[in-house]
């Protein structure tokens, strides 16, 4: 629920981010490297909602994001549809593969380890489809600008349409945890046979979450493309979705707050450190998630968010 306190936290935090924003206004890479960052946290928050609500640990989010992206790039290119009106169609195109196989998948029972090793696949899969099909080159989108395009002419007016489907997807995601969805979808993290037993619909809500979560990261996706101004079949990047997931588990399942912390953290830490050492040290940025993941799992299990709890009870003391 939108209480006061949560109000006051999301008017904090865009506050900073939209101060952060004005500061490095004159600095395009600082200007790309915070909006990439924003984006990056509009895709852990909507992991968040599979993974961190219901438990279900889903690799396949770099597929859906580039689906939608490139679906809603192709349909401006080829129909001549704005994308500010394709985006819909990119995130339903998403959201509806991710249904066409939650069903069967939901259906059989499939989960935990079998579940992520059969959406990390379905990234490869769709990587080496779109090759074969598309080729192995890069397509740029057209020479037009403006809101209607969702391609700004400045790095902060992009940065702006970014920390506005970051709001969004925070929005959601509170919605969801004080609604009656999100009381079924943490029991069925707790355990789902139990709430099978007391008569929830475990599938269904599953898929209603798989839905959600894939239509948010496939309409988001466009602006991924945006950014690179070209699309290709490396948009299916198996590293990008480990680190969505990564970047969850560490800021704590189920916690949106502790989610985008570790989201901008690390993210802007791994970004900076790839552009600056990447040429040094490859990989640098990975081994930084790696790490990470280590300390919390070993100093603090239940992430960011505990951390943040801690320090909550500390200060009322």
């Amino acid at each position: 629920m939108l209480t006061r306190s949560t109000l006051l936290s999301i008017a904090l935090f865009q506050a900073a981010l939209l101060a952060v924003g004005f500061l490095v206004s004159g600095n395009n890479y600082y200007m790309l490297l915070l909006t990439q960052v924003a984006l990056f946290a509009s895709f852990v928050a909507a992991w968040n909602i599979i993974g961190g609500l219901t438990g279900q640990l889903d690799l396949a989010s770099s597929a859906y994001m580039a689906l939608g992206g490139i679906v809603t790039s192709l349909l401006w290119m080829r129909l001549g549809l704005p994308p500010v009106v394709g985006v819909w169609a990119g995130g339903a195109v998403a959201a509806g593969l991710a249904v066409l196989i939650g069903i069967p998948t939901f259906r059989f029972g499939v989960r935990e380890v079998w579940y992520a090793l059969m959406t990390a696949s379905l990234v490869v899969i769709l990587n080496n489809l779109f090759r074969y099909f598309m080729g192995p080159w890069d397509f740029y989108l057209p020479n037009k600008w403006g809101w209607l395009y969702l391609r700004p002419r400045t790095y902060f007016e992009l940065f702006i349409i970014v920390d506005v489907v970051l709001l969004a997807v925070i929005l959601v995601n509170i919605y969801i945890t004080g609604s009656k969805i999100g009381y079924y979808l943490r029991n069925i993290k707790e355990d789902e046979l139990v709430s099978e037993a007391i008569g929830v619909d475990t599938r269904l809500y599953k898929l209603i979450a798989l839905a959600i979560y894939s239509f948010i990261t496939g309409a988001a996706g466009f602006l991924q493309v945006v950014i690179y101004s070209s699309f290709s079949y490396r948009l299916f990047d198996a590293g990008l979705a480990i680190s969505i997931a990564i970047m969850g588990i560490i800021g704590g399942l189920g916690s949106i707050s502790g989610a985008i912390a570790a989201a901008v953290v690390f993210r802007a830490l791994g970004e900076y450190l790839r552009s600056t050492l990447g040429g040094v040290f490859p990989g640098l940025d990975l081994l930084l998630y790696g790490v990470a993941l280590i300390v919390v799992g070993i100093l603090k299990p239940e992430g960011l968010a505990g951390l943040f709890n801690q320090l909550r009870r500390w200060w009322r003391k």
